[in-house]
């Protein structure tokens, strides 16, 4: 039997923790009262969470990061099955390689990936479930819970930022 070499088994053990990480974020976002949702707005961390994998980990990884919270996200919700998957994973694979390709690894990049990414999930659920169903009142509900839920989305990206920097830091 092959053993693992050092360098191997601290990767292994550190998306070990970043998957339990991710576990206990989606738990987090999907019970009902754990957070605060003022207003009725809603904070989707597993957004921030999943950019800020993807760019420490690098593409890969990321996709398959983004994935994992896109599934857990989809055994949660009402959307499609593979809706979440889908842009979670696509949001994991495009940090991780401008990250790889053109970017640097700091907070403000984390900020610029975190806002497209949580305003084109937030968007597109608002087109779904409002526009394309031709429900009255989408402006309504644009302006009062999606565009405040992405604001909200948006404070947990220092948390996801600094949490998963300590991580790989301390598990390189």
């Amino acid at each position: 039997m092959m053993a693992l070499s050092a360098d191997n088994k601290r990767i292994y053990i550190r998306r070990a923790v970043f998957a339990l990480l991710l576990l206990a974020t989606a738990v987090i976002q999907n019970t009902k009262g754990f957070l605060p949702e003022p207003f009725g707005v809603r904070a989707f961390p597993l957004i921030p969470l999943t950019v800020c994998l993807g760019m420490h980990e690098r593409d890969v990884p990321g996709l398959f990061f983004g994935l994992g919270a896109g599934l857990i996200w989809d055994a949660f919700s009402a959307a499609p099955h593979g809706y979440y998957a889908f842009l979670l994973m696509s949001a994991g694979f495009l940090s991780g390689a401008l990250i790889a390709t053109v970017m640097r690894n700091n907070i403000m990049t984390a900020l610029l990936l975190t806002v497209t990414s949580s305003f084109a999930v937030v968007t597109l659920n608002w087109l779904i479930t409002y526009v394309f169903n031709g429900y009255g009142g989408a402006g309504m509900a644009y302006l009062t819970f999606y565009l405040p839920s992405f604001a909200y989305t948006l404070l947990f990206l220092p948390l996801c930022f600094y949490a998963v920097r300590v991580i790989k830091n301390k598990l390189i």
